[in-house]
């Protein structure tokens, strides 16, 4: 049995995100990673203002951006006629309003800075293609067993590694509130003039955006009805489905259904409590969520980061850490995933509520750019969610929070130093 301090069951991005959070504050923690560092799947990471400053504090925020896309505009259109909803500014409005811009990362060069920057961290160690099958609560530990019958006692752990998550039951494990979508990604002609497009019907969803020296498809597929795709195979139906889209949408999206593999993604409810004894979780782990505003990435950065501030603000004692990071960024969460939810149904609706939409947006009825960027977050905890202007609390956070202590000694020790404070929150894409 392996004894470590603080442990974290990652998948993707943000078992490394958080790892970095927490040694940024001056506490060792090992990682079990799902992935292994050179598998990264396609697709794009959308960092907003908020993202990029909790990279800054990492040093890895002008390393990513020099690999990123910044789409000066977004246009959304109707997918099956073509007609244009609505128009956003972005580009130098984000960076005046914002003070950072709004960013399209490639998956595979944020991964590679997660895992460098971690094999540089003296305080970080990772076991690559390993998962979590078992998460044992005692109370005042934890026993974790991974995919290889390895067994680790840990005084903390941080589930990271997505819906799937083992830690999930233990904090209330919120149920499911949508239907499945399916998500492909794929190759795809690069969007003229740096404009980030989507395309929206009923059914279909396709975002088009550039990457390298050229283009990324994402087609999220609303299913009504699971049997058409066991029946007929999903690149089938989903052809079927294109074949009715503007010729637009069709030259955009290529092959992109038949190169790319599908995932599926639902809306969750909100878990039960944020942290229980030793047990909490972070990004989809916590709150699993709908793609269409595609916030993930961002919602792992924002809960890492206040983890690590949560640990720094403890002193390094276990539970009123864990307490702190459950109370402060709770709210926040569901209200992204719900703002999530929200945009999906607006995207594939219908009928009447497809044509109240439509008025809505082509009338600017909402100040798009800041929806855009996810800066519409209420307050909590005194200080605006999300991307509020430079140097604001946009991480929820109140100053002097109090947390009861805990009753049982958890302290790890104190950190080497001061971590950086600053506003951490969602995105919207």
């Amino acid at each position: 049995m392996v004894a470590v301090p603080l442990l974290v069951l990652g998948s993707r991005f943000a078992g490394l995100t958080t790892a970095l959070f927490l040694a940024h504050q001056g506490f060792p923690v090992h990682v079990l990673e799902r992935d292994r560092p050179e598998d990264v799947d396609r697709g794009l990471a959308v960092l907003t203002p908020a993202a990029l400053r909790e990279l800054a504090a990492l040093g890895l925020a002008d390393r990513l951006a020099v690999q990123a896309w910044e789409p000066r505009r977004l246009v959304h259109a109707d997918a099956d006629s073509g007609a244009v909803l609505r128009v956003t500014e972005l580009g130098p409005v984000v960076r005046a309003r914002f003070g950072r811009p709004y960013l399209l990362a490639p998956h595979a060069a944020l991964r590679a800075l997660l895992v460098a920057a971690c094999r540089a961290d003296e305080m970080v160690t990772v076991t690559y293609g390993r998962s979590a099958v078992s998460v044992e609560d005692l109370g005042d530990a934890v026993l974790v067993t991974d995919d290889t019958g390895a067994h680790y006692r840990a005084e903390a752990v941080v589930g990271a590694d997505g819906p799937g998550s083992p830690v999930r039951p233990h904090l209330g494990g919120g149920h499911v509130l949508s239907s499945p979508y399916l998500v492909h990604r794929g190759s795809g002609p690069a969007p003229p003039d740096d404009v980030l497009r989507l395309w929206s019907s009923p059914t279909l969803h396709v975002t088009q955006s550039a990457v390298g020296s050229g283009g990324e498809v994402s087609v999220t597929v609303r299913v009504d009805a699971l049997e058409d795709m066991h029946r007929d195979g999903v690149a089938a139906v989903v052809r079927r489905l294109l074949a009715r889209a503007a010729p637009e949408v069709r030259e955009a999206v290529g092959d992109a259904v038949v190169t790319g593999p599908s995932r599926v993604h639902r809306h969750h409810a909100p878990l039960e409590r944020g942290a229980r004894h030793r047990l909490t979780a972070v990004g989809g782990a916590a709150q699993p969520m709908l793609p269409h505003t595609a916030q993930s990435v961002a919602l792992e950065i924002a809960d890492a980061a206040t983890l690590g501030r949560a640990f720094d603000h403890a002193d390094g004692r276990i539970v009123p850490a864990l307490e702190e990071y459950a109370a402060v960024r709770a709210a926040p969460r569901a209200a992204v995933a719900r703002r999530a939810a929200d945009f999906a149904t607006l995207c594939h609706a219908d009928g009447l509520v497809r044509r109240m939409r439509d008025r809505l947006w082509r009338t600017a009825g909402i100040d798009a750019t800041a929806a855009v960027v996810d800066a519409a977050g209420g307050p909590v905890g005194g200080g605006p969610v999300g991307g509020g202007p430079p140097g604001s609390d946009g991480d929820g956070h109140r100053p002097g929070l109090v947390v009861s202590p805990a009753t049982e000694p958890d302290t790890l020790g104190p950190p080497t130093g001061p971590g950086p404070r600053g506003p951490a929150g969602p995105i919207a894409g």
